[in-house]
């Protein structure tokens, strides 16, 4: 349970979204809140490291998956089991999925990466499906989606403890109109296969840095760039 508190000390305070914890005498409640469900002691649950609730929305989602949820808990509505509640949600939207490829990123016509972020402090443990969860701002128009992708070569010959890692939004759809909307959306990317790249030492986990690139226009000659340390847990 240490690994899942040290990762959601740093999500929960509001790094990509706007949440709230509403606390009263007999009563909590929180708004679009990242949880990831799992199963948890035999019952299908959403946890983020310091507090587990289900509900009969909750039983119904697809398990070890990133969700934003709306939920509310009072002392009335009990425990399941040790420390999970019964809550009530009124929303669970899933976060979409994004990809990681071991390979060079394609030479292609770019969608604008506007901003980009990765969460402080991340971690890629089985205990939570090894994602690693992004927040990212692009030009929308109507009838646009996009997938994230994470492209990085197997061969880093200058790669010890750093790993870089071009970031890449992939456009479906079609336009219905000339001017889009900048908005901001999360992507969950699994990164299991990044294991294969790191020499563990014996030890359970390693800290790397994975330095992320990503271009701010279609056509510009040099990317934007930031790095974050993260945790890579060996199983």
């Amino acid at each position: 349970m240490r690994k899942l508190i040290l990762f959601f000390s740093a999500v929960a305070t509001g790094l990509f979204l706007t949440s709230c914890l509403k606390t009263g005498d007999n009563n909590l409640s929180g708004q679009r809140q990242l949880f990831y469900i799992t199963q948890l002691e035999g019952t299908q649950v959403a946890h983020n490291g310091y507090f587990a609730m289900t509900s009969n929305d909750i039983k119904t989602k697809e398990p070890d998956r990133w969700y934003l949820i709306t939920w509310s808990w009072s002392t009335e509505n009990g425990m399941t089991g040790t420390n999970v509640h019964n809550a009530m949600t009124s929303e669970i939207e899933p976060i979409p999925l994004g990809l990681y490829l071991q390979e060079e990123a394609p030479q292609e016509i770019m969608t604008p990466v506007l901003n980009f972020i990765v969460e402080e402090s991340p971690m890629i443990s089985p205990s939570f499906g090894d994602f690693l969860i992004v927040q990212y701002t692009w030009n929308k128009k109507e009838g646009e989606r996009v997938q994230a992708e994470l492209y990085n070569k197997t061969t880093q010959p200058d790669a010890t403890n750093t790993y870089t890692m071009e970031f890449r939004l992939k456009k479906s759809g079609t336009s219905t109109e000339t001017s889009g909307k900048n908005v901001v959306e999360l992507a969950t990317i699994k990164m299991s296969s990044l294991r294969n790249l790191i020499n563990f030492e014996g030890q359970d986990f390693k800290n790397i840095q994975l330095k992320f690139n990503y271009y701010k226009e279609d056509n510009a000659d040099q990317p934007v760039s930031i790095t974050r340390s993260v945790r890579v847990y060996k199983n």
